[in-house]
Order: C-alpha cells, then sequence, then structure tokens
C-alpha cells in the first residue's frame, strides 16, 4: 500500500519491481490475488486503494490528465464548462474534484464534457486561468 499510495504504478510490472527493491520476492499471481484483496483499481491509468480516501492528484499528475485528454474550456457565469476527448470527461471530472481547488464546489461529467460548479462568474474565470496553465 506504501508503494500505491507514494507514487504512480501503472502495471503489475511496476508493483512487482518496487517490492522487489524492498526485499520483498511475490509472483505475479500471488501479486494479482493481493491486488484484489486490497481492492485496487486502476483510475487515470495509475493504481488506487477504491476503499480509502481519495489521494489528491500531484500538480504534475494533474497536469498530464489535462493535456492529454481536456480539448476546450468555457466559462458560462457560474459554469465552468470543459471538453474532452470522447469518453474521457469522467476520468477529467474525478482529477479536477480530488485537487480541491477552491473555485470548484463540484463537477458533474457526461461522455465528453465536464461541468464545474463555481461561486461567481470570477471565481469561473480563475478555475478557467488554472485550466489553462496547466495546458501550456
Amino acid at each position: 500500500m506504501e508503494l500505491i499510495r507514494a507514487g504512480e504504478v501503472s502495471s503489475q510490472e511496476e508493483l512487482m519491481r518496487g517490492l522487489k527493491a524492498r526485499d520483498i520476492t511475490v509472483s505475479q499471481s500471488t501479486l494479482s490475488r493481493d491486488i484484489q484483496e486490497l481492492k485496487l483499481a486502476k483510475s487515470a491509468g495509475v493504481y488506487t486503494a477504491v476503499d480509502s480516501e481519495p489521494a489528491r492528484p500531484s500538480e504534475e499528475s494533474l497536469r498530464r490528465i489535462i493535456r492529454e485528454f481536456l480539448v476546450d474550456i468555457d466559462v458560462a457565469q457560474n459554469i465552468v464548462v470543459v471538453k474532452t476527448g470522447s469518453g474521457h470527461a469522467s476520468t477529467v471530472s474525478q482529477a479536477l474534484d480530488e485537487t480541491g481547488w477552491p473555485e470548484s464546489i463540484g463537477s458533474i461529467a457526461g461522455e465528453n464534457t465536464v461541468f464545474i460548479a463555481v461561486r461567481s462568474p470570477r471565481e469561473g474565470k480563475k478555475l478557467e486561468r488554472r485550466l489553462r496553465e496547466l495546458l501550456s
């Protein structure tokens, strides 16, 4: 669990190497069972603990998600509208919700669109700037 919480483990091979570096030898089949027992799942391409409190994504992780999936940003009063590639809105929505940014109250994701509720038009513009900075 320390490896999962400490870094971005994206495959069983990476997890196995991390365990080996800690002098823990495990077979692939045992590792697969352990992943199920620990209730690990992939989210945004990396393993996370399903039952634990969601960890805030690192700035680099969020930047990678935004650069990879975000297509367009617009503001309509107190709603920031984010367009993504098809099927990626929920990944972007979850990453943004987990940041805990004070401008965002919460988000709703469809197939390729995320609506982010903000407290005011001013907060919407501030959130838009933050997202555009991650794109640059």
